[in-house]
């Protein structure tokens, strides 16, 4: 049992290393992720797994802006105005339907609007900044982003085998992947498996999308506002400046000739955004799993299969 910890340790730099060479694709360095932190989350000594986590949402962050290095700003602001509308539409929709079935199924108030918002905008960055908005409960947040990340595990793997079987273009894939699914991450990697163009469009809808945050969690202090006036504290809007990056790396590309660099940066930013999945798996432990409540799991995944859905419907007949 001595040597538990140092086995771990071991075995999560190895799959790093392996991941960063472009051996494990993102949905194996997922998997192997979480089968890492179910078994042996506590057993790292030298990575805590909120520091991992802390470190694989850095490295998402500097692999999204180096992708913005190869694409055309004009690509990106033309996807972005084409997804608009329905981006709009299925916020709108999620936050409604969302908060309206958390006070159907009693649910903790703070819980639902977690789940809703992480579920319409993109997951783990909605729930963190609208949490941290309103003041929520830490052991809320720390569910509602256990369940969030569980349904990005099961969409990485089967967005791309569903997108094959209906035979989505590039395009239409994108869009799904972008919308259908919540995290970031999950986005980019599920996108990555189906194409360079599918992810170049997933990419750009995915954070147009996550700009919405801020409107959102605007809204969050609004409503919470009596409440954040009793205890005195002040609210604190998360703003997305690495969207900002993004474009501007966008811009700085399309005005310069990259050439053999642009594939290199398109292969390291994949590799980096699997390994950003791996730690991310890493660092959800078997505790966190175990104690989400029926309720709120059932409102994760109700919202998450109306979104997929319907989106897929509307991507399949009008895209």
């Amino acid at each position: 049992m001595g040597n538990t910890p140092k086995v771990a340790f071991f075995t999560l730099i190895l799959l790093s290393i392996c991941t960063l060479l472009g051996w494990l694709k993102a949905s194996y360095a997922l998997a192997l992720g979480l089968l890492l932190g179910w078994f042996s989350n506590a057993n790292y000594q030298t990575l805590e797994a909120k520091q991992l986590n802390t470190w694989a949402s850095w490295l998402l962050k500097f692999a999204i802006v180096a992708l913005g290095l190869t694409l055309p700003i004009g690509e990106l602001v033309n996807t972005a105005q084409a997804s608009f509308w329905l981006t709009l539409g299925v916020i709108a929709g999620t936050m409604l339907l969302g908060l309206g079935l958390a006070k159907t199924l009693k649910l903790n108030p703070e819980q639902g609007l977690l789940i809703s918002s992480g579920t319409a905008i993109c997951g783990g960055s909605a729930i963190a900044a609208v949490g941290s908005s309103i003041k929520a409960n830490q052991t809320n947040m720390v569910l509602s982003l256990a369940i969030v990340f569980i349904l990005n595990a099961i969409a990485l793997f089967i967005f791309p085998i569903i997108g094959n079987w209906l035979e989505l273009s590039q395009t239409q894939f994108g869009l799904w992947a972008a919308i259908g699914i919540h995290d970031t991450s999950s986005v980019v990697g599920a996108a990555s498996q189906y194409g360079e163009e599918a992810l170049a469009v997933a990419t750009t809808t995915k954070l147009s999308r996550a700009l919405w945050i801020i409107p959102i969690a605007l809204l969050a202090v609004y409503f919470n506002s009596k409440s954040s006036t009793q205890s005195g504290q002040k609210a604190n809007i998360a703003i997305p400046w690495f969207i900002l990056l993004f474009i501007i790396a966008s811009i700085v590309g399309s005005n310069i000739e990259l050439g053999e660099m642009g594939s290199l940066i398109k292969v390291s930013a994949k590799n980096i955004f699997a390994l950003s999945l791996l730690w991310m798996g890493a660092s959800l432990n078997k505790t966190n799993l175990m104690s989400i409540s029926p309720k709120a799991m059932s409102l994760g995944l109700f919202l998450w299969l109306v979104v997929s859905v319907v989106s897929l419907m509307i991507i399949y007949h009008y895209y």
